[in-house]
């Protein structure tokens, strides 16, 4: 099944649903990759939100074990007065170290959890330490100085957790890197400055290596003061109301690690003597890095507030493209069901006027609005509607027309029928009498058939006759020719015996004159004489017979020649004769063939005449369903209402 079967089989509405449906899947794509990548974006800032209290707790550990590094170095380096203080900072470090467990613990990340346990290990055995007396000021200040990194990657490990280290805006971004990512290890020089140099004042001593160190420090403090004002600046620079907000503590914040380290500076690092006192050095310094403190919580609140104006926005924007897809979804579905209407509705105008049309109806007209596809629809039936007011009208005439017509073709047909039934009848004697006619014709055509044949047979046997006369006429010239021959041959042997007879004479002379020698011979003489002349006697004899025979073999060939010339005459009066009765049975069959032909198509015209008077009948029947059918279309476009 394709899709234009598949189109054919729906209504209208229903192929509007489904092109809305496809314009709310195709609008819905987009609506959902957006709502996944703003769902994204809203989880990362409320992961980042859930994030701040952690690192808020970790750099409040920090501090503390920076504070508890400063005080142990005054405690340890023997200054009393600081050991109260030093064991309430050491309480409040367990409590942030407890608090930080439980919030590791709910994290469940295993890198996090595993560097947390090392740091909290090592604070569990410094603090044993400290609170025992059992580790010197340098021993003590490296072992908090290597806690601190510790924790501070704790610290970076949540701010990566939680997404922190990959906040997607500028201000956000400069600010967390300022506060969570620099400010940190701020603290911390100053920090180490603050117990390098407190446990130095508290001896009133210091190498030059140590005076190295407490410069180094300046120079590393400095230095992440100025990284930690410049990506303020950024942030700034991207949100103003920053500066608003945390740019007067920002500035105490770098005046009082300024100071602090310009202290460091002149009461230790280039002091000829360490006069000064640690505990004020101990409370400036601690001052200044409780403002660093104090600007890293004002930073948290300030972070926590652009994160819920961040999300509330997300919020804000989320149910904005919801509602405005609600609402654009409305008004795509009004204007969607105006559309379907405004083709729906003339689409069913036009089925009205089509069954009207249909009805018989062609009183209702169609109200022609637009140029539209369903306006040209309407226009076209009001102008097959109006056409077909005018071919209703020429229809009912030319049925007018018709019935008269055909009431004149039936009345024609039924004097044509009669006149044909008349015509049938004379062609029906003709035929009759055209086949006695052919019985006629047929019996003489046989008896010349016969007559021919006898004629025939009288011919061959004249021919037959001509023939033999013609053979004896042969024979008897053969015989006079052979006659002819034997009656010469006589002649020689006439001949021959004449001049035997002369010899022999001649001998019997020739015998006499020799006398009693000769009388043998004149004897045989004698007798071939008497021999010769009884042979020319014979041969005269068969001559003369001969010469008989041959006046009558003459005879006979001169009447077999006249037998043979009237026998000619003969076979060709036979031969005419044959030809004259060939004729005539040839014009014969032609007449009967001709006859029976003439009989043949009377016989079709008969035919054809019955067939045209049945034809004719039909025609008068046709005439009359004609007439019936033209009453009733004149019935059926009656229904017609003009």
């Amino acid at each position: 099944m394709n899709m234009t079967s598949v189109l054919a089989r729906l209504l209208l509405w229903q192929k509007f649903v489904l092109l809305s449906a496809i314009a709310l899947v195709l609008a819905g794509i987009p609506a959902v990759l957006y709502h996944l990548e703003s769902s994204k974006n809203l989880d990362a800032a409320l992961a980042e939100k859930q994030g701040l209290p952690v690192m808020t707790q970790i750099l409040k550990t920090v501090q503390l074990t920076q504070q508890h590094r400063g005080l142990s170095a005054l405690v340890l380096g023997g200054v009393a007065s600081e050991k109260d203080k030093r064991d309430t900072k050491q309480k409040e470090a367990d409590t942030s170290y407890a608090s930080m467990t439980a919030m590791v613990k709910s994290i469940n990340d295993k890198a996090i959890t595993d560097a947390w346990k090392k740091a909290e290990a090592d604070w569990n055995t410094l603090r044993e330490q400290v609170s025992k007396a059992t580790i010197s000021v340098p021993d003590s200040y490296k072992a908090h100085s290597a806690l601190v990194p510790k924790l501070l990657l704790v610290n970076d490990l949540i701010g990566d957790y939680y997404g922190l280290s990959l906040d997607p805006n500028i201000d956000s971004y400069q600010l967390i890197q300022a506060m969570y990512y620099v400010q940190p290890y701020l603290t911390e020089e100053l920090g180490r400055m603050r117990a390098k140099g407190a446990g130095l004042l508290a001896k009133k001593e210091a190498t030059l290596e140590d005076k190295m160190v407490v410069s180094d420090l300046i120079a590393r403090s400095n230095d992440r003061t100025l990284q930690m004002n410049n990506s303020f600046n950024k942030a700034v620079l991207s949100n103003p109301d920053i500066e608003k907000k945390l740019g007067a503590v920002m500035k105490e914040a770098t005046v009082q690690a300024m100071d602090a380290m310009k202290l460091a500076t002149e009461k230790i690092a280039k002091a000829e003597t360490l006069e000064f006192s640690s505990v004020e050095y101990v409370q400036v310094t601690t001052r200044a890095i409780d403002t660093q403190f104090q600007l890293n919580a004002d930073a948290s609140k300030e972070l926590h507030s652009i994160l819920d104006q961040r999300i509330s926005d997300f919020y804000k924007l989320r149910w904005t493209m919801i509602i405005s897809m609600l609402a654009l979804i409305c008004v795509a579905g009004l204007f969607a069901r105006a559309i379907a209407r405004s083709v729906s509705v003339p689409l069913e105008h036009a089925i009205e006027i089509a069954q009207h049309i249909a009805s018989g109806d062609l009183r209702f007209p169609a109200d022609v609005s637009g140029q539209n596809e369903t306006g040209r629809l309407l226009q076209a039936l009001e102008d097959m509607r109006v056409s077909l007011i005018g071919i209703v009208g020429d229809v009912r005439d030319s049925i007018e027309n018709i019935n008269n017509g055909t009431h004149d073709i039936a009345k024609g047909n039924v004097d044509l029928s009669a006149r044909t039934e008349t015509q049938a009848s004379s062609l029906e004697e003709t035929a009759s009498s055209m086949e006695q006619m052919t019985g006629t014709v047929k019996q003489n055509s046989d008896s010349a058939r016969q007559a021919n044949q006898l004629v025939n047979d009288a011919s061959k046997a004249a021919t037959d006759g001509g023939g033999i006369v013609s053979q004896v006429i042969h024979t008897m010239e053969a015989i006079n020719d052979s006659s002819r021959k034997i009656s010469e041959i006589i002649g020689v042997i006439d001949g021959i015996a004449f001049q035997t007879n002369i010899l022999a004479l001649n001998a019997a002379v020739e015998a006499a004159r020799a006398g009693e020698q000769g009388r043998g011979f004149a004897v045989v003489a004698a007798e071939v004489r008497n021999l010769a002349q009884r042979s020319a006697l014979a041969a005269r004899e068969i001559k003369d017979l001969i010469g008989s025979s041959v006046e009558q073999v003459d005879a006979g060939n001169e009447l077999a020649s006249h037998a043979g010339k009237a026998m000619n005459d003969i076979v060709a009066s036979v031969k005419r004769i044959t030809g004259i009765m060939s004729e005539i049975v040839t014009a014969t069959a032609e007449q009967s063939t001709g006859i029976e032909q003439i009989d043949h198509a009377i016989t079709q015209m008969d035919e054809m005449t019955q067939q045209n008077a049945a034809l004719v009948e039909q025609a008068a029947a046709a005439a009359e369903g004609l007439q019936e059918q033209s009453q009733a279309l004149v019935q059926t476009v009656s229904v017609f209402k003009l």
